[in-house]
């Protein structure tokens, strides 16, 4: 039989008014006076920008929106398990470095991987993520909200990993798992703790996979670098868990790049009309690290050029 990790846990309020996925979002489920389609979701989220410019570098940013049809062919299909996703960039307005920056950031910190000094660092933001996830259609869907980090050096890209020929698990980003009930939303809270954590997460995941490939780790049986990534980014893990994880804590640099974006994205097992719409308040707590938007012809950072996934993943 086929086993899937599907990555996330939510689980149904018993009152059955709240759904509250694992970790620490906030979430609640209203109901729509309509049902729109998922294309239009998209469409009024997108018009409904227009009106969140705030001019300051604690900003709330403007809404973007993704959508799902149930025309959307398969992410992933392999005759015993099929997936369907969708995702979209969402870049946080951090500016771009100067000359200036660049001789003043200086060279990567002692025992990070960076290749040079960090611009943005994790304790520099305040970053909370507001969505609401939409299901257009007359049954209900398990979805899952995902969002795949980024910070000036790398963009994390998690894929799929076949363990083999019975066993294929998504690798996790910061994945979380809903049951959306028919022509029904859901809307929560990635916290501003919340995001602080998943910085963490890539710097670790960042950490262990720069001293793999440098043959700095351990090595045999014992050591499998997808598995170690995975149980870092998996949500039910933090880094300040006491006893420490050992298998996360290690992995920790002294030094956390800040998130300065991410791939929003949805998952579901099964064709479905669903769609998000997010918004994103965004603190500058160093004052000089984020682009007011007043200043609508400033250069931002945008995604890096690099790439990581786990050694075993697949696309």
């Amino acid at each position: 039989m086929l086993r899937s990790t599907l990555a996330g846990g939510g689980y149904q309020d018993p009152r059955g008014v709240v759904q509250r996925p694992l970790f620490s979002s906030a979430v609640s489920s209203k109901a729509p006076s309509g049902a729109p389609s998922a294309a239009a979701l998209v469409a009024i989220a997108m018009v409904a920008a227009a009106g969140c410019s705030n001019g300051s570098g604690d900003q709330i940013t403007n809404p973007a929106a993704l959508g799902m049809t149930d025309t959307t062919p398969p992410y992933y299909s392999d005759g015993q398990l099929t997936l369907y996703q969708v995702q979209s960039p969402v870049a946080l307005p951090v500016r771009a470095m100067t000359q200036a920056d660049r001789q003043a950031v200086g060279h990567a910190p002692p025992g990070t991987p960076y290749p040079r000094g960090v611009f943005l660092r994790a304790q520099d933001e305040a970053v909370e993520v507001h969505y609401t996830l939409s299901n257009v259609d007359t049954s209900p869907h398990d979805v899952w909200l995902l969002i795949d980090p980024w910070n000036e050096f790398v963009r994390w890209r998690p894929g799929i990993t076949v363990v083999n020929d019975e066993v294929t698990q998504p690798n996790y980003g910061y994945d979380l798992e809903f049951v959306v009930p028919a022509r029904d939303r859901i809307e929560g809270t990635i916290t501003f703790d919340d995001t602080h954590e998943i910085a963490i997460k890539l710097a670790s995941v960042e950490n262990l996979l720069s001293n793999m490939a440098q043959g700095q780790a351990a090595s045999g049986n014992m050591f499998d670098s997808t598995a170690i990534a995975n149980n870092i980014f998996n949500p039910a893990n933090r880094s300040n868990s006491t006893p420490p994880d050992p298998l996360y804590t290690p992995w920790i640099p002294p030094v956390v790049a800040g998130i300065t974006g991410f791939d929003l994205g949805l998952r579901t097992s099964e064709s479905a009309n669903v769609a998000v719409e997010i918004s994103i308040e965004v603190q500058d707590l160093r004052g000089d690290r984020f682009v007011p938007q007043d200043l609508s012809n400033a250069r931002t950072m945008g995604p890096p050029d690099t790439v990581l996934s786990p050694p075993s993943a697949r696309f």
